[in-house]
């Protein structure tokens, strides 16, 4: 047994297809229906590891740590049993095997990085010259991926987190997706229709999810249904008012009230630009007439003339406008800016 790769840069008793997603490798003395190797007390294996030979012993290493040292006495349990519960990353590794010092520490972080979805088994080849020759090895480090008690991947020699962590990848279920975040990607992609409905059946669910009413406010707002809007936000759980989608919507529908003929109040403001009153009206209802920049700066030029006219009523109007924009609206975060300068200074 030697270290490193063999001269066509191949697995020594890996199948060629070994890396390759669902290939089950071929392991020397191991065949497609599982661990057969003589000298592991297990009789006549038939239909994988742990069959009716296995006499139904409970697995000793059963919710233990991410990473356990593994004797041909535990093999069976630690990664025969085991296996048929989580995937089992074996690691054929050596004390006199420099790339072995290398992957070693590499294996432990990402075994522990993934909290237990994967259990690292360590086997010293040294110390259990059979569990190495029931894999076929012939160069160190060899590690082997089992599942259900057959191999399903593997690679030989030193690799990288990276390459680690993706082949894992392969044959890990996928992560949930949270249903919130998967309803407001309908929302980024232009399905504001399927965006809605999905808000709605999580926020009407008999255990509703978590801001689901707030978001489905704001969308309404956003998108012109006013009344719909205000039923909803209405509805909003009392703990979730301060959220981002809750003060938005807040804030919408405060300036869906703002809505006025705009003629008179540019002719005030004309006529005299010191009517801070008539300024700050103007303001709010150029926003609401969807003039967003030309409202946005009127508010702010009140700011630059009395930040305290009114009891502060020009920064107020400015903090509502940035409210009804949402945290992410290139002028609401242009503009908050400026605020903060013009606070400061």
């Amino acid at each position: 047994m030697h270290s490193g790769k063999d001269d066509k840069g191949g697995f020594p008793g890996f199948g060629r297809g070994a890396s390759t997603p669902g290939a089950a490798p071929s392991m020397g003395g191991m065949g497609s229906s599982g661990f057969g190797t003589p000298g592991f007390g297990a009789g006549a294996m038939t239909g994988g590891l742990g069959g009716a030979g296995d006499g139904g012993m409970a697995p000793k290493g059963a919710g233990g740590g991410h990473v356990v040292d593994v004797t041909v006495e535990t093999f069976r349990d630690e990664v025969v049993e085991r296996s048929k519960r989580t995937l089992v990353l074996v690691d054929l590794w050596a004390s006199w095997c420099g790339p072995c010092k290398t992957l070693g520490p590499t294996l432990e972080k990402v075994a522990a990085d993934l909290g237990g979805k994967v259990v690292l088994a360590k086997v010293d080849v040294d110390a259990n010259p059979e569990i190495a020759e029931i894999f076929g090895a012939q160069s160190i480090p060899t590690v082997v991926l089992i599942k259900d008690g057959r191999p399903i991947d593997g690679f030989v020699g030193a690799q990288t987190e990276s390459y680690i962590k993706e082949m894992l990848k392969r044959h890990l279920p996928a992560a949930a997706v949270d249903p919130l975040i998967a309803a407001l990607e309908l929302e980024q992609q232009g399905d504001i229709f399927g965006a809605m409905e999905a808000l709605r059946e999580l926020a009407e669910a008999e255990r509703p999810t978590k801001l689901a009413r707030a978001h489905l406010a704001r969308i309404l707002a956003q998108n012109g249904a006013i009344d719909e809007a205000r039923t909803e936000w209405q509805q909003v759980a009392p703990d979730e008012l301060d959220s981002d989608p809750a003060k938005t919507a807040k804030a919408l529908l405060a300036l869906e009230e703002q809505k006025v003929d705009l003629a008179p109040l540019e002719a005030a403001v004309a006529k005299d630009a010191g009517d801070l009153k008539a300024q700050l009206a103007l303001g709010k209802g150029l926003l609401a007439a969807g003039r967003t920049e030309e409202g946005l700066d009127r508010l702010y030029q009140a700011c630059i003339v009395d930040l305290k006219f009114d009891g502060g009523a020009p920064r107020l109007a400015l903090l509502e406008a940035f409210d009804a924009l949402g945290p992410t609206n290139p002028l609401a975060i242009q503009y908050r800016r400026k605020l903060s300068i013009l606070l400061c200074s």
